[in-house]
């Protein structure tokens, strides 16, 4: 089973930390995700939990949390929650075709469903903002 990496509580998650991390191409993905994310004006907040012993980065709209990236031996992910109110309407848009087309796994977390988007090209890469832009507007 793949982990998480980033277990170290004192080396915070700089580009040049996550260079040591991840393969020339995952980090150059990584970088294109957070210049995506930051022309829709999500910012992004690395923080370590110590419940998980490793460092995740909330996906924050003003001060919505919006999702999650994570750093795994097999390179960037993004999961976001959606409640059951709103995953419905998740599951009959277009969106949720693109996500079974790459790769995401949906994960059942109490009332929560998470998606997890593998960024594995620019193609999920679009993919998973666009989930993001979803759970922005989702009402």
């Amino acid at each position: 089973m793949k982990k998480p990496l980033l277990k170290d509580k004192e080396e915070f998650p700089t580009i040049e930390h996550l260079a040591n991390h991840l393969s020339e191409k995952d980090l150059l993905l990584y970088q294109q995700l957070l210049e995506a994310l930051h022309e829709h004006s999500y910012q992004e907040d690395w923080n370590y939990y110590n419940d998980g012993h490793n460092w995740l980065s909330k996906i924050l709209f003003k001060k919505k949390n919006l999702g999650w990236i994570s750093i795994w031996e097999t390179g960037v992910k993004v999961t976001v929650y959606f409640g059951e109110r709103v995953w419905p309407q998740l599951v009959a848009n277009e969106l949720f075709s693109k996500l079974e087309a790459n790769d995401a796994s949906i994960q059942k977390s109490g009332k929560l469903n998470a998606v997890l988007i593998p960024i594995q090209d620019e193609e999920s890469l679009r993919t998973a903002v666009e989930l993001v832009n979803f759970k922005k507007t989702a009402k």
